[in-house]
């Protein structure tokens, strides 16, 4: 059974354990690309979030490897300052789903009227 694990800043990180989420707090870029290079190479997890802009600061070709990851899953996290919203939310939940399943995914709006 696969396993939700967050990497994220140490002022977040309580929130996710309060949340019974198995948490590692990273006080850097460099710390945070260490543990998942660790998780990747476990194959403990089946999803790993890691905090937006600690991901964005790693190193390229890690970030590459993440984005073609089927398991896990790796997936950023907004840090609490801005979050995708709705058309770009989508097409980021989208290719989440591509990448966990194989598919890819489209999204169709509501377009029933109410009198």
């Amino acid at each position: 059974m696969g396993r939700l694990i967050v990497i994220t800043t140490p002022d977040l990180a309580t929130g996710f354990e309060l949340a019974g989420v198995e948490t590692f707090a990273a006080q850097s870029p460099q710390e945070a690309e260490t543990i998942l290079c660790r998780l990747l190479e476990s194959e403990e997890a089946s999803l790993i979030a890691v905090r937006q802009d600690l991901l964005q600061a790693m190193d390229r070709q890690l970030q590459r490897r993440v984005e073609v990851s089927y398991r896990p899953v790796v997936m950023a996290i907004p840090g609490g300052t801005s979050a995708t919203s709705g058309e770009g939310r989508q097409r980021y939940i989208a290719e989440l789903i591509r990448r966990a399943i194989g598919f890819h995914i489209t999204f169709e709006a509501d377009r029933r009227q109410t009198s």
